[in-house]
């Protein structure tokens, strides 16, 4: 048994995307995040597997200084991947931020860690997976959904600093916020809901895996809440999404009652739970 690093983006990729892809929905994140990797978007990236003899039963992908993304394909083998990724960053003197991943897998992970370290885990968030293959039949408010364009730059910005604001992410700094507002823009990415003209709701067309795409960003300022335009947004996207994608997924926060419930009136299904620990 033991943990193999892989430096060749392209080779790791072809060794675990046939094992991501068996539950697609679930792994949107190591696949989506796998190929802006073997783009070159991000430096000194840390991919690695745990295996025993030829067989694979976790996958890790890293963007520093982010958390590890952890994928576990035998949950009875938690133990022996957790020595095994403790054994390395003792080694390495390297220290992790956290994890994200399936409950069944972070959580005993983040326990182990503890225990070595002596220091309690904080779960940041808990958050849930949801895949959409059809839209029900639901009410869309009044408005229309619009690409975002040049003009947009600043809004966007703005409500992307508020959308941190509502969750346990770190807050985004406005420099860093419109330059990130910027490069969605230019994506063709993101997508306003408007009434008379005036927009009150956003969502992102996200990262992609071979068949499915994710919708993420999804905030309406407070002024705007409780009138649908969230849930029309989302709708309306999806519907466009899945015109070319046989399904789209999403993260909710689990602490947000209401937007599960909205997502699950659009259509979107459970797949599992994840969680992001801080270590």
């Amino acid at each position: 048994m033991s943990l193999v690093i892989y430096t060749d983006a392209d080779q790791f990729d072809e060794v675990v995307r046939p094992l991501l892809l068996r539950e697609e929905a679930e792994n949107n994140l190591p696949l989506g995040l796998l190929d802006q990797i073997r783009t070159g978007r991000y430096e000194d990236p840390f991919l690695a597997v745990y295996k025993e003899g030829e067989t694979i039963h976790a996958v890790f992908v890293r963007t520093p200084p982010h958390y590890l993304i952890v994928t576990v394909f035998d949950y009875d083998k938690v133990a022996a991947i957790g020595q095994a990724m403790w054994e390395y960053t003792e080694e390495k003197s390297l220290r992790l931020p956290g994890f994200i991943g399936n409950t069944m897998a972070v959580e005993p992970l983040a326990e182990f860690w503890s225990e070595k370290t002596q220091k309690p885990y904080e779960v940041n968030m808990r958050q849930r997976i949801y895949k959409l293959q059809s839209i029900n039949d639901i009410e869309i408010s009044q408005g229309r959904m619009e690409l975002a364009d040049e003009k947009d730059i600043e809004l966007v910005t703005e409500w992307l600093q508020g959308f941190t604001e509502d969750t346990p992410e770190t807050p985004i700094p406005k420099e860093d916020a419109r330059k990130r507002a910027a490069e969605m823009v230019e994506e063709d990415s993101v997508f306003l809901w408007k009434v008379d003209g005036v927009p009150v709701s956003m969502a992102r067309q996200a990262r992609k895996t071979d068949n499915g795409v994710t919708v993420n960003f999804v905030y309406t300022p407070r002024d705007c809440r409780r009138k649908g335009y969230g849930r029309s947004v989302v709708a309306k996207l999806s519907e466009k999404l899945l015109q070319t994608n046989q399904f789209c997924t999403l993260y909710t926060d689990l602490d947000n009652p209401t937007s599960n419930k909205i997502y699950m009136e659009i259509g979107y299904e459970p797949v599992c739970d994840s969680k992001m620990i801080n270590l």
